[in-house]
């Protein structure tokens, strides 16, 4: 259907164009000042831009797209604090070579499921005690503290937040097995995270 834009969605369409211009000229030390003093996470907005860039990699692999391929460049991961209600310090928040990335390779997942753990959108219940030991592995943590963490509240993705109106509420958290289907997982890593 060809319909002609509106005054208001041209408009909201210019706003984006200037908020998308703001943040590209802003440095990495803007951008991370300003997402911790609005109470974001600068690593799970990596994370979601990591597991968007893996996601259309793929798509553009499956396609046989023309266009040169360039490694993402690194996330320059950062130590963020969780204050003491939400369970102390956050796991996730890694500070070797490979960031989250690293992460994801060496637990066996991808980084849309990773971050989902990350978010707290996954029932801590469901998540036996190899799955926490090997994922505190990869993380360099211990597993009673990132069972601790991953008791929290579920967090609302950094995604979901700049895409608003209003200020998005926690989901639900759902199932381990609901997570594996639903996070785009391989076949091989689906049969790995579920025999943990």
């Amino acid at each position: 259907m060809n319909r002609e834009t509106t005054k208001d969605e041209k408009f909201l369409d210019a706003l984006d164009d200037l908020y998308i211009e703001g943040i590209l000229a802003a440095s990495p030390e803007e951008l991370k000042a300003e997402l911790l003093a609005l109470g974001e996470d600068p690593d799970a907005l990596a994370a979601v831009a990591d597991a968007a860039f893996a996601r259309a990699h793929a798509a553009c692999a499956a396609d046989t797209c023309a266009a040169p391929t360039s490694a993402a460049p690194a996330a320059d991961p950062v130590r963020t604090v969780v204050s003491a209600a939400e369970g102390g310090s956050d796991p996730f928040a890694v500070q070797e070579d490979g960031g989250l990335r690293g992460v994801a390779r060496s637990f066996g997942c991808n980084l849309n499921f990773l971050g989902r753990l990350k978010d707290r959108l996954i029932r801590v219940e469901d998540l036996s005690a190899g799955f926490l030991a090997r994922l505190a592995a990869a993380l360099g943590t211990g597993a009673d503290e990132l069972a601790r963490f991953l008791a929290g509240p579920a967090r609302v993705p950094v995604a979901a937040r700049f895409k608003s109106d209003v200020k998005p509420e926690a989901v639900e958290k759902q199932s381990l097995a609901e997570a594996i289907e639903s996070s785009g997982l391989s076949d091989e890593q689906k049969r790995h995270l579920a025999s943990l």
